[in-house]
């Protein structure tokens, strides 16, 4: 298939930074599918624009191109590339006005959810984020949006690449509801024997612990 008849598949109201990105991602005529990998470097440099990624997920969200995107090593970071010349049924995505954000960010108390970091809002601080990304079946709707910080929100974006497990039990999707991540460091003879309590108490490594720091607090009345 020849760029230009993937290009004809499309709606005509595709926009020239949308237009770039593709023709970059397309590479050759002669190259099969997938396509090689490019650069998310290469793509901010080649449209001038720090929100190219935005513009590469509502060509996969909302026009139905397959992409992908993940951390590819030997490109220094995450990168791009069609797929396949097939197109899925566009999703379509929303962003919320900015008094449907200022609601949003004063019901999370201008917190992010996921770590609890108080922000101003804009780029690089509070943000709204779909709990269920549009790509997995995420809605537009107002319990579909949470706050976060632009450092949870880039951490989240790269942990829902590839990943196949159900949201409603993920910790970056729902963390007032299934718990925060955490990593803690702990001495092996104790890992095992927490490992072993869990076991006997048919838990999870982290309901054993969690069930020991709320007796601790519960000890400790200063808490």
């Amino acid at each position: 298939m020849k760029f230009q008849d993937y290009i004809d598949f499309l709606p005509s109201n595709i926009s020239p930074v949308k237009l770039l990105i593709l023709n970059k991602l397309w590479h050759t005529d002669t190259h099969d599918f997938p396509k090689p990998w490019v650069s998310s470097a290469d793509l901010l440099d080649l449209t001038g624009q720090k929100y190219f990624d935005r513009r590469a997920r509502e060509l996969r969200d909302q026009t139905g191109c397959d992409l992908e995107t993940k951390h590819v090593a030997d490109l220094g970071g995450h990168a791009w590339r069609i797929k396949s010349p097939n197109l899925a049924t566009p999703q379509d995505r929303e962003y919320l006005s900015q008094s449907q954000k200022k609601n949003l960010f004063s019901t999370f108390n201008n917190a992010c959810a996921i770590c609890g970091k108080v922000a101003d809002a804009g780029v690089r601080g509070l943000q709204a984020d779909h709990r269920v990304p549009i790509s997995r079946g995420g809605t537009n709707d107002i319990s579909n949006w949470q706050a976060v910080c632009n450092h949870c929100n880039v951490g989240k974006r790269r942990a829902c690449e590839g990943c196949t497990i159900d949201c409603l039990t993920c910790s970056w999707a729902y963390p007032d509801k299934v718990g925060i991540s955490i990593i803690i460091s702990m001495k092996e003879h104790i890992l095992k024997n927490v490992t072993e309590l869990s076991q006997r108490k048919n838990q999870t490594i982290s309901e054993t612990l969690e069930e020991a720091a709320l007796l601790y607090i519960k000890q400790d009345h200063s808490l």
